[in-house]
């Protein structure tokens, strides 16, 4: 007779995948480890492989690095449509998505939030306008993934 291991118990919480709820698909507002919070070394690789995972995402932290880099005295952030305005001119077709009005949609409203949780970038959602914050860990990840891409 096998064990049920579908209930919980105080040593075994039951499993519940992220995407348990979303029919199969993984949800971008599904909580994972935090960049900011995980205490262990795997939990905060997890959340930059979850957050190096989307290209726009990519696309967004390099461009805002670049511009952090260049800007270092700058309060005020780069504006939502100039950072969208940036990332378009940058694409080609193959690319995907190349309105810079429907990747500023997806930035507002997906990607900076989920990049501010992680501290990873201040998105003030009212002014829309981010600045980066990194880390130096994730700018040699992000280093590595600029490298790829010009590969």
């Amino acid at each position: 007779m096998s064990e049920d291991t579908s209930e919980s118990t105080p040593e075994r919480p039951t499993a519940r995948p992220d995407h348990a709820t979303t029919g199969g698909r993984r949800s971008e507002s599904a909580p994972t480890a935090n960049l900011l919070t995980g205490d262990e070394p795997s939990e905060k690789l997890d959340a930059a492989f979850d957050l190096l995972a989307d290209p726009l995402r990519r696309e967004a932290l390099s461009h805002l690095r670049a511009v952090e880099s260049e800007d270092r005295d700058g309060e005020s952030g780069l504006e939502l449509s100039s950072l969208a305005d940036a990332i378009t001119a940058q694409r080609t077709p193959d690319d995907g998505d190349t309105d810079a009005r429907s990747l500023a949609f997806r930035l507002h409203h997906l990607h900076l939030p989920k990049l501010e949780s992680h501290g990873v970038v201040t998105y003030d959602s009212e002014r829309r306008t981010v600045r980066y914050r990194g880390h130096a860990w994730l700018d040699e990840w992000l280093d590595h993934v600029e490298r790829v891409a010009s590969e």
